[in-house]
């Protein structure tokens, strides 16, 4: 199997060679040092993943948008300095990036983003074939009589056997590297209730494609959405914070509160959060995607008692204070 091209556009040279080190072995690397340099590199030859520095020498921001533009198909992973840490996940998301890192820069989370990065672009381009051959064959063979709508299909709407081993491999990945998971669910309150018994299968089926619409333009390229039930939803963030699980859980519920097919049910988010590096992390937590399921599920229905259109997470951990023994 051919190794993924990365490209890393980074003007410190200390900095591109420890990239090029992390990541020897795995892929084809190739550094550049300017802006224009890095825009003719894409457009002659777009690499599987561009990793481009955000700081005063370098413009990774307005960089990725172009690449957006130029090469669709190249993942982009934003490195910013260490003292935009509380800041990195909500301006990487602005800018459009599938991932961000950020200093001092470990080789176990510079790879477990970029790998993950790449992962989800094979799986898009193998979605991709089949959506093309599924189109051809229905060119050729007759269509059956159908009697409910389709559940629709897209890159953040993938089959639950695939989304349950992912993230059975996240959730593996992120205790062994050591990066923080978050898991919302999502839920269309009472929607058989709002809609009325004797709604046709189509009004429901109409609500639930424009509210995975509306889920996925929300999501980086490395998150995933799935059906979790006829009025529910998981939502997966690899390599999100708590914090960062909460702004996407309020800007999930103030989106779909818009959906012209669903006005006047209420949105309620449940918040799951798994951060290996947190203050009050208890190594011998057996964290699995059963308990972030159950932990979420429990913040959904706090989320509901409270009367909905709001999310329920988790309080944030505080430091634990040493013990001292006296005497």
């Amino acid at each position: 199997m051919a190794q993924p091209r990365i490209l890393v556009a980074e003007p410190s040279a200390p900095i591109a060679a420890a990239l090029r080190k992390f990541l020897a072995g795995w892929a084809e690397v190739q550094v550049v040092t300017y802006f224009d340099e890095a825009v003719q590199t894409v457009r002659a030859r777009p690499p599987d993943v561009l990793i481009a520095a955000v700081n005063e020498l370098f413009d990774g921001e307005l960089l990725a948008p172009q690449v957006r533009k130029q090469a669709p198909e190249t993942a982009v992973v934003l490195a910013y300095p260490a003292s935009e840490v509380e800041r990195a996940h909500d301006r990487a998301r602005e800018a459009g990036a599938d991932g961000f890192v950020v200093g001092p820069l470990k080789k176990h989370h510079v790879l477990g983003v970029v790998q993950a990065v790449t992962r989800l672009n094979t799986l898009a381009a193998q979605l991709k074939d089949l959506q093309a051959k599924f189109e051809a064959l229905k060119k050729t063979t007759p269509r059956p009589a159908i009697k409910a709508a389709p559940s629709p299909v897209g890159i953040n709407a993938p089959d639950e056997a695939f989304f349950k081993k992912y993230m059975l491999l996240e959730v593996k990945r992120s205790k062994r590297y050591q990066y923080p998971v978050a898991l919302l669910l999502v839920s269309l309150d009472n929607l058989k209730a709002s809609l009325g018994e004797a709604a046709p299968e189509f009004q429901s089926a109409a609500i639930r494609s424009e509210s995975l619409e509306v889920l996925s333009a929300l999501l980086r390229d490395i998150d995933v959405a799935m059906p979790f039930a006829e009025d529910k939803y998981l939502l997966f963030l690899p390599h999100t914070p708590l914090k960062g699980a909460t702004v996407v859980a309020e800007r999930v519920v103030q989106k779909l509160k818009t959906l012209e097919t669903f006005p006047d049910g209420t949105v309620s988010v449940g918040v799951a959060n798994f951060d290996p590096t947190g203050p009050a992390r208890d190594t011998k937590d057996p964290v699995s995607f059963g308990g972030l399921v159950r932990e979420a599920s429990a913040a959904l229905k706090r989320a509901q008692e409270a009367g909905g259109d709001r999310f329920d997470a988790p309080t944030p951990a505080k430091p634990r204070k040493n013990r001292i023994s006296m005497g």
